[in-house]
Parts: structure tokens; C-alpha cells; sequence
């Protein structure tokens, strides 16, 4: 089996992978949190030991404001901690939700160093409600487009307005985050014991990963749990998927380009119930959609069944649009990573659109001939040795 960690990343992963820490089936799991807030860390019910503060010498303890570039910032600080923290594993599944500070401004952090690990990573990320506003939506997607798409290995994106598609308006917003912390918890733990069984039917990290690299897609994700001596389990277990909240309906299965079916249940679980089960999923799907499977028996679960879905529609008009203006990274053709393989998506390395300026962030530019002298001299030229020769 191999080693597979969790990292909880600002306040919303961390409290979604101190959650995950509650359910059974988590025990083969080392959970971790990352966050520069040290009272979110201390929430997360996460061992001590397992949690990395960020920035703590400059920010300390303090979370950063919802401000993308404080997060980044104090996450690179803490690039040499976060390669320590994540030696042992050998396959990382990171949290978060994006559209505010640390959660977004970490991605291109952990990303490059998992990327220099050659640690196989999947990132698992809820974005905004509408309601929440235009930078945050925008700032979620830019953190995908920029930092995550031109180089992650797999992007799993779901959208909190999924919520609307189930839930009564008359839900409180506890309630409904509540509930989307214990769907994303209870999603997550499904697809990490898929991943990682061992058993003969799963769906591995590479087949994962083929369907989600290089890809903008929207994705749903659903969860079940049914006693497994309920003589109807496998047609409740499918039924019940349905109303989960972060699925979208059975409209939205249908419209799905393809679905990853994950049933786990204990040493009871038979072949017959694994065939039946995805047979009664496979009703509300698509005759074109592309199904990968996965399942396991494992004491763990008990006398417990339980299915997740992920639903993924690829979002082609956004793939092949013109990005606007400083919102994303520029895209070339760079090295192929093995022989026979796709080309490699690299990004400049200092973009023109889009400068990081620093400290001289947020104060009046000098502009000499139309050039913007705040910008260093070597990311104007895209230079990568910093001017040195």
C-alpha cells in the first residue's frame, strides 16, 4: 500500500482534514495542516506535530487578511520545512478552499516543491460562492489557470453553489458549511483509499491524473453510507448519492463527461454488490460518459457501505478562450517529461502581464518611457539568471 498524506492548507483545509481525522478508514492516513493562522492550526484537532506555521517570525501566529501575496510569501519562507514535513510520503492529496489568502496564495509553493519531490500530488479545492464577490471568484481562478493547471499533476475544483442545487434556502450558513466540510472530508477519504488499496479493481493515481492534467474542468463531488446488512443497501446507497450537496443533482451527473465511482465497504462487501451498485449508478449517467471505477473491502468500514462520486465536466470554452489580461501565466511548449509522452505545459518564468512587485505593490509606479521601473530589470527581460553573467 502506498504511504499517502493529507495537507490541510489555510483555515478551510485544515478544518476539513481535522474532520477527516474523525471518520474511520482514516487510520492509514497522515494528516496534515499548513496554515500561517496559528489559531486555525490549533482548531484543526491535527497532531502538533503534523502542523507547519507559516511565516511565523514576521506574521506571528497571525493569518494574513485574506491578501494572496502575504500568503505566498510566508508559505516560501517555508519551502525547506514543507520539504521535511512531506519526505516520508509517496503520494499527497492537498485541501483547501481558494479565493482568500494563505489558501490560494500556498498553491504555486506547494506545487513547485512537491514538483521538485516528484511527489505524485492531487489538489482537491472548493472555489467561492457567487455571492461572495468578484475578486475572490476571480482570485480562485486565477490560483487554477496561473499556479495549478500548467503544471499540476491532477485538479479536483468544486464550486460551493452547488449547495443551491440541493439544499433548502432556509439552511443556515453553519449548517451548509458544516455539511460541505463533512462532504468534501468524507469525498476525500473515499478517493484516498481507492488510490491507495491495493485491491484489483482501482482506479489509480495514473489513471486519475491522465484524466485531470492539463485540464479545466468543474467537478461535483457526492457521498453515500448505508448499513451493509440492509437487503436494499445497493439500490439506497446509489439513491442516496443523488441528494448529496456538492453534486449538483442527478441534472448534473447527467451532464458529466466522465464519473470516478469509488465503493469501499467491509470484508462483506462481494463482487455482486460492487457490479450492482455502479450498474444502478450507471442509470443517471450519459450513455457517452467516461466511467473509471474503484472499489475495496477493508474491516475498517465495518458493517458500513459507502460510495463517492466525482463527476467531471471539462470546461472547453475556458481551455481554448484567450485569458484576460494579468490573470494567468503564458503558456509554451517545454520539455516532454518521458519518451512517447504529451508535451510538457511550462510557464514563463517571469510573465510581462503580470509582474510580482513586491513591497512595491500597492504604491504609485514610476514610469520612465512607458517602462515600469519597479519591475526588476531581469523579469522585464524574462532573464532567469537575475542578471548575473
Amino acid at each position: 500500500m502506498k504511504k499517502l498524506s493529507v495537507l490541510g492548507v489555510g483555515s478551510a483545509g485544515c478544518r476539513i482534514t481535522g474532520l477527516l481525522k474523525t471518520l474511520p478508514g482514516a487510520e492509514h492516513l497522515r494528516l496534515m495542516g499548513f496554515d500561517c493562522d496559528a489559531e486555525a492550526l490549533k482548531n484543526s484537532g491535527l497532531a502538533p506535530d503534523d502542523l507547519l506555521l507559516a511565516g511565523e517570525k514576521w506574521r506571528q501566529g497571525r493569518g494574513c487578511g485574506g491578501r494572496e501575496n502575504e500568503g505566498k510569501t510566508a508559505a516560501a519562507a517555508e519551502r525547506e520545512s514543507l520539504k521535511r514535513l512531506l519526505a516520508d510520503t509517496s503520494l499527497l492529496l492537498v485541501i483547501s478552499g481558494l479565493g482568500r489568502g494563505f489558501g490560494s496564495g500556498a498553491m504555486s509553493v506547494i506545487q513547485s516543491v512537491t514538483a521538485g519531490m516528484k511527489l505524485p500530488t492531487v489538489f482537491l479545492l472548493n472555489t467561492p460562492f457567487v455571492f461572495e464577490g468578484a475578486s475572490r471568484r476571480n482570485l480562485a481562478a486565477r490560483t487554477i489557470s496561473r499556479d495549478l493547471l500548467p503544471l499540476a499533476d491532477a485538479v479536483v475544483t468544486i464550486p460551493l453553489d452547488l449547495l443551491f442545487c440541493t439544499l433548502d434556502p432556509a439552511t443556515s450558513h453553519e449548517e451548509a458549511f458544516a455539511l460541505a466540510d463533512r462532504v468534501m472530508a468524507e469525498a476525500a477519504l473515499a478517493l484516498t483509499v481507492t488510490l491507495c488499496s491495493g485491491s484489483r479493481l482501482a482506479a489509480d493515481f495514473d489513471t486519475v491524473s491522465a484524466l485531470l492534467c492539463r485540464k479545466h474542468a468543474i467537478c461535483g463531488i457526492g457521498y453515500s453510507c448505508v448499513d451493509a446488512s440492509d437487503p436494499e443497501k445497493n439500490r439506497k446507497i446509489a439513491e442516496q448519492l443523488l441528494d448529496s450537496p456538492l453534486l449538483g443533482g442527478s441534472t448534473k451527473l447527467r451532464q458529466a463527461d466522465a464519473v470516478l465511482l469509488m465503493l469501499n465497504g467491509g470484508e462483506t462487501l462481494s463482487l455482486g454488490d460492487t457490479r450492482e451498485v455502479f450498474e444502478n449508478v450507471q442509470k443517471f449517467l450519459a450513455p457517452e460518459t467516461e466511467i473509471l471505477t474503484g472499489a475495496g473491502a477493508d474491516s475498517a468500514w465495518g458493517k458500513e457501505m459507502r460510495l463517492a462520486a466525482l463527476t467531471v465536466k471539462f470546461d472547453q470554452a475556458a481551455e481554448n478562450a484567450a485569458l484576460p489580461e494579468g490573470s494567468a501565466t503564458p503558456l509554451r511548449r517545454g520539455r516532454k517529461k518521458h519518451a512517447g509522452a504529451e508535451d510538457e505545459i511550462q510557464p514563463e518564468l517571469f510573465p510581462e502581464n503580470a509582474p510580482e512587485l513586491g513591497i512595491m505593490e500597492n504604491t504609485t509606479p514610476v514610469i520612465v518611457d512607458g517602462v515600469n521601473l519597479d519591475v526588476p530589470t531581469f523579469m522585464r527581460n524574462n532573464d532567469p539568471s537575475g542578471g548575473r553573467r
